[in-house]
């Protein structure tokens, strides 16, 4: 099996179905368990920092590799926390993108 990490987002046009509950749970093992699933629909996780510079450091390094992924997170930056929410707007929910973008930002932060 491929680590999700090592994998690159596709493009996924609009009606493409989301993830059934049931490959969610099947993919959650293979990212940080800090991650968790909300409303069914969205990834999410919140990194507490010392101050704000190391929070737009993180947030500078995630939005470069999303670009790379062309796979675009919200992203929330306050003094002392970034909070990551992702989805896939084409497919209204979770798809594997979503996981593989987690698994890359896995790899950026400590």
């Amino acid at each position: 099996m491929i680590e999700l990490a090592q994998q690159h987002c596709a493009p996924l046009p609009a009606g493409t179905p989301s993830l059934a509950a049931d490959e969610v749970r099947a993919l959650l093992p293979r990212i940080d368990p800090a991650w968790r699933v909300v409303d069914g629909q969205h990834l999410q996780r919140a990194y507490p920092l010392p101050d704000f510079a190391t929070g737009l450091a993180l947030v500078n390094r995630i939005g470069a590799l999303a670009e790379a992924q062309d796979h675009h997170p919200d992203l929330l930056l306050a003094w002392g926390r970034v909070q990551i929410t992702l989805w896939t707007h084409s497919v209204g929910g979770l798809s594997l993108n979503d996981f593989i973008l987690a698994a890359q930002i896995d790899r950026l932060t400590p």
